[in-house]
């Protein structure tokens, strides 16, 4: 059996590694084509919908909820930290809506926050 050469050996070796690295590499724009639309639906249901409308304010925290989601985790690469983000702005935003959002609240939301993002990233 006849031996490759070492040149393309290491040329071999290169082009593999490149396809996987190629394979593994994220496609980023189904990703902000979500997050541009979810922000616009944010847009959409606070200037054109009625508050009082049946059923809009759970619509309204689910693409908030999505939106902070991929906002998030696209901008800091992390997919946990966006949720834990989108989680403790969600939640607080949802106390508001109710009336008992206030500084204590939000204070504790963020060390829950905080919390939980260590641990998830310690665990690892």
């Amino acid at each position: 059996m006849k031996k490759k050469p070492a040149s393309k050996r290491y040329t071999a070796y290169v082009v593999d590694g490149r396809r996987k690295k190629i394979r593994r590499r994220k496609n980023f724009f189904p990703t902000l084509i979500v997050t541009f639309i979810s922000w616009l639906g944010i847009a959409a249901i606070i200037y054109f919908i009625n508050p009082s409308t049946l059923g809009i304010v759970p619509l309204f925290f689910s693409v908030f909820f999505i939106a902070l989601l991929f906002t998030f985790s696209t901008l800091l690469a992390n997919s946990k930290r966006g949720l834990v983000i989108a989680s403790t702005a969600t939640l607080f935003l949802l106390l508001r809506y109710l009336g008992v959002g206030n500084i204590i609240n939000f204070l504790l939301i963020i060390g829950l926050g905080i919390t939980t993002d260590l641990y998830l990233s310690r665990s690892h």
